[in-house]
């Protein structure tokens, strides 16, 4: 590796993680809806808020594809691709099997991870749906049947 001629390639890569990792704080220090509603909105189903979480983080990786391909339109980006990848070793548990400079698979993936975790959400978000509307028959037909009952009671 030749740092000379790697210099400029570094300072691309640091300038594109550099304003992902920005965007990271401003998120959180501005209270960003994405992270902080699934606290509240899922506090009784921790799947659900693990999974919202893991969403805003992966988007947050791909906001890096978004910000790179932005303002290093016409650069190679190996180094900035191997960032990328070491980040991804950390949320994606098949990341460890991306072993050559691959930037369409990785966005793909990560892409593909949003769109994932976004299908997993509403159908917990369904199934809660559901189990509510259950739980509101349940406590329904036992209101009738004790009415049913007390009526009879009173018959007799």
């Amino acid at each position: 590796m030749n740092r000379k001629n790697d210099l400029p390639s570094m300072m691309e890569a640091l300038h594109a993680l550099s304003i992902a990792r920005n965007k990271l704080v401003y998120d959180f220090k501005n209270k960003e809806h994405e992270i902080y509603i699934p606290i509240f909105k899922y506090e009784n189903h921790p799947e659900l808020m693990k999974l919202a979480l893991e969403n805003y983080f992966t988007s947050w990786v791909s906001f890096h594809f978004l910000t790179w391909d932005k303002n290093y339109p016409n650069s190679s980006g190996k180094l900035f691709y191997q960032a990328i990848k070491e980040l991804l070793l950390k949320t994606i548990s098949s990341a460890g099997e991306i072993d050559q400079y691959n930037p369409s698979f990785i966005s793909k993936l990560i892409f593909s991870k949003v769109q994932l975790i976004d299908c997993l959400i509403k159908g917990g978000e369904r199934d809660n749906e559901k189990y509510n509307a259950l739980l509101l028959e349940y406590e329904k037909d036992k209101a009738l049947f004790e009415r049913e009952i007390n009526r009879l009671k009173g018959d007799s």
